[in-house]
This record gives structure tokens, C-alpha cells and sequence, in this order.
């Protein structure tokens, strides 16, 4: 008698996360290009002229009006970002090809996993498939829409804080730099999250879907994979109870930043 032949196992679409991140990245640094030479062709020379009149002592200067003027130009480097940097379209249409592109390589690892073993196509008429493409694209969308808006927030903070507190403008430069830090480091989260998230979620659904009741659990076999996760790694589960962790419920993907997989179990 034959051997059956091994079932292909799954994997954590990293090139898909990558290629999403630097998408949302290739925005942060455009929105971080243009709020900079906001705050260095304009609010600068404001700052600077504010505190020539201070240090001269020769006129009462109403710190409330330079604030309201620098206030306003921040909103319109805001202004300008949501019209032509984060606009509906572009967000959209990053969020729109990275969900793609996850089910594409959901979709074929499980048409390989099946076919190698039952020699089927497990894939059918998936009515469930578009409403759950909008509303993880309406996600995404939201999630994106965040960096943006915390980051304009944040150098709302930095430099309105700054020339109240008297704060030297390369202070205020550094901390503006830092910002954009930070909105990466949220777009990688959101990368590596939401490819988990989403990957899961549609393994869960077109497993359950083709009769698959049992999953073994993988994990990513690399340094970055928590204890509790490396714990679960071969064990098999019920995608009706998933794992227990530390009295949660979970599932490959459900946890924040899992990169975790699941290897249907054929009955």
C-alpha cells in the first residue's frame, strides 16, 4: 500500500505583512515629509518672531494669537494629509489588496492541503467570503485611519506644549521625528496583527465550512513566539473550543500578534 502523501503544512504570510507595512510606511514617511516643512517653513519663523518680541520687551505679545496661528496651520497640514497622502481612495485601496492577497494565500493552502490528501478542490460557492472581505477592509481602513489621526494629535501636543513650555525648536524637531517613530512601529503592529487576525479568521471559517471540526495548532517556530503559544505548538484542538490560555479562549491568529497557524485535521 502507498504511503499517503504529507499534507503541506501551513504558514504565516510574512512577504504579505511585509509588503502591507511598507505600504502604510511609504505614507507615514510622506505625511512625516510634509508636516516637517510645515513646522520649518512656517510655524518656525512664528516661534522665532514670538520670541524676538519677548526677549526685546518693546511690545506685549499675545501668546494665545501666535498659538491660535500655529494651531491653524497644523490643522491644515492635517487637512492635507486626509485630502491627498491618507485620503479615502488610497487607504482603501492599500487595505483593499492587502485582505486580497491574504485570502488568495489562505485559499491555496488549503486547495494544496486537501488536494494532496483527498485529491479534492475543498474550496465551494462561498457565500460568507464577500461580506467578510468588506467589513475586514472597513477594519483596516479604521486601523490606518488611526496613525494618522494620533500622529496629528501628537504633533498637535508637541509643538503647541512647546512653545508654551519655551522649549528650543530642535527639542520640538526631535520629538517630531520621534512621532513618526512611533506611527511605524503602529503600522508593523497593525501589519503583523491584522495578517494573523485575518488569516485565522478565514482558516477557521472555510475549515468549519468543509466539515474540518479539528485543527493542530503551529506556531512560528522562532525566537519571537511567546511561551504560552510555543506550549500549544503540535497539540490538537476543536475549532469549537479553540486553546485555553491563562482562562482565555483562543484560536491561531485571535491573540494580539499572533503568528500562530492551523493544520487541518482530516477525519
Amino acid at each position: 500500500m502507498a504511503n499517503q502523501p504529507k499534507m503541506p503544512q501551513s504558514s504565516f504570510p510574512t512577504a504579505i505583512s511585509v509588503s502591507y507595512y511598507r505600504g502604510m510606511n511609504k505614507l507615514v514617511d510622506q505625511n512625516r515629509k510634509n508636516v516637517r516643512k510645515v513646522f520649518i517653513n512656517e510655524i518656525k519663523p512664528l516661534i522665532y518672531e514670538y520670541r524676538r518680541q519677548m526677549d526685546s520687551g518693546l511690545f506685549v505679545v499675545d501668546l494665545e494669537n501666535i498659538l491660535a496661528k500655529i494651531t491653524n496651520l497644523l490643522q491644515k497640514a492635517r487637512e492635507f494629509s486626509t485630502q491627498f497622502i491618507l485620503s479615502g481612495e488610497s487607504i482603501n485601496k492599500l487595505a483593499s489588496r492587502f485582505v486580497k492577497s491574504i485570502n488568495a494565500f489562505q485559499r491555496d493552502t488549503f486547495r494544496d492541503q486537501l488536494g494532496t490528501v483527498l485529491g479534492i478542490d475543498p474550496i465551494g460557492r462561498e457565500t460568507w467570503l464577500e461580506s467578510f472581505m468588506e467589513s475586514a477592509v472597513s477594519e483596516n481602513v479604521s486601523w490606518i485611519k488611526s496613525i494618522d489621526q494620533e500622529y496629528h494629535d501628537k504633533i498637535q501636543t508637541i509643538v503647541v506644549q512647546g512653545v508654551r513650555r519655551g522649549k528650543s525648536i530642535n527639542e520640538m524637531a526631535a520629538e517630531i521625528t520621534r512621532a513618526s517613530g512611533v506611527s511605524k512601529s503602529r503600522a508593523k503592529f497593525i501589519a503583523r496583527d491584522q495578517s494573523g487576525s485575518i488569516l485565522g479568521d478565514l482558516t477557521r471559517t472555510r475549515h468549519t465550512q468543509a466539515g474540518i471540526h479539528r485543527f493542530t495548532w503551529k506556531d512560528s517556530d522562532d525566537e519571537r513566539v511567546r511561551d504560552t503559544h510555543a506550549d500549544l505548538d503540535g497539540n490538537v484542538f476543536t475549532w469549537k473550543d479553540g486553546a485555553t490560555v491563562k482562562g482565555r479562549q483562543i484560536w491561531p491568529g485571535t491573540d494580539y500578534n499572533c503568528r500562530c497557524t492551523a493544520d487541518p485535521v482530516i477525519e
